[in-house]
């Protein structure tokens, strides 16, 4: 009687705050590109969500100890991050999403996001923007990091005031980054944010409080995503094509599961597509109180 082999399994486990619920776009974007690559080749792709580091931990150890999974994609790669040893100790195939220009042990898809960062400084600078704030995703993730030194590094290049707000990428977290950057001493005439989510929420608070896009204030969103398209004004991003990214994790993680080597994967560069949310600055602010 002939074996029937079953269909193998890559596992992804994204450790998000409470508050954000579901799937963020880029990261739903990013899984669509994924499955598409494993269309008609008997792979499929399995989801889990977790509080944090150490239950994402767990979840790997129990697919492992189950034989639920024959490899793993790894995102948001953190400081002195436990899940690179977890990885080796388990010995499972591996693919790292992201992460800072470095010899991961593991296969890597590396993405620049310093040049990201440094091309939104670069295209407000040259619009006339003096004072740019930037709202961050959590700081301990170093593609968050690398994106913080580069953003402060331009501004002082291009004689710009900077600063940085740390968010949680949930669009309420961006909402009140953007309410205390509205309502403080010194008000910026940008902001750059780290998501489309929490653009977002920097929008309705600009809006709950007057501040009129772009006239006032112009804003950058990370990732070409529907929901940056689809924003009111539609967002100006940080683009990288985030379905061909998905697309090459895929790719990644099947050659990894068909035992190739350690490998670094290089993607385009980031660029800026200027939409309605950006202009020159206008009417500048009133600092608050």
């Amino acid at each position: 009687m002939q074996q029937v082999t079953r269909e193998r399994i890559a596992g992804l486990v994204l450790a998000r705050p409470g508050r954000l619920l579901g799937m963020e776009p880029f990261m739903a974007d990013v899984v669509q590109g994924i499955e598409e690559v494993f269309d008609g080749r008997r792979v499929s792709l399995l989801i889990e969500f977790a509080a944090d580091i150490a239950d994402e931990i767990a979840i790997w150890q129990r697919w492992v100890a189950n034989d639920h999974v024959d490899g793993i994609v790894m995102v948001d790669l953190r400081a002195k991050d436990p899940r690179l040893a977890e990885l080796e100790r388990l010995a499972v195939p591996a693919v790292l999403l992201g992460g800072p220009e470095l010899q991961a042990p593991i296969t890597n898809v590396l993405v620049d996001n310093a040049e990201g960062a440094r091309a939104a400084v670069r295209a407000l600078a040259d619009l006339g923007h003096r004072d740019i704030a930037r709202v961050s995703g959590p700081r301990d993730m170093l593609h968050c990091q690398a994106r913080d030194d580069a953003f402060m590094e331009t501004c002082a290049e291009r004689d710009v005031q900077g600063r940085v707000i740390e968010g949680d990428y949930s669009e309420g977290s961006g909402r009140e980054a953007t309410r205390q950057l509205l309502t403080g001493s010194q008000v910026p005439t940008a902001v750059v944010y780290d998501n489309d989510l929490m653009a977002i929420g920097g929008l309705a608070a600009a809006k709950d409080l007057g501040v009129r896009i772009p006239d006032q204030l112009s804003v950058i969103a990370w990732d070409d995503t529907a929901v940056a398209r689809l924003a009111h004004p539609p967002l100006s991003v940080v683009t990288v094509d985030v379905h061909g990214l998905g697309t090459i994790v895929g790719e990644a993680i099947l050659t990894v599961m068909q035992g190739g080597d350690v490998t670094t994967y290089q993607v385009p560069k980031p660029t800026i597509r200027l939409a309605q949310s950006t202009a020159k600055p206008g009417t500048r602010l009133p600092a608050g109180p």
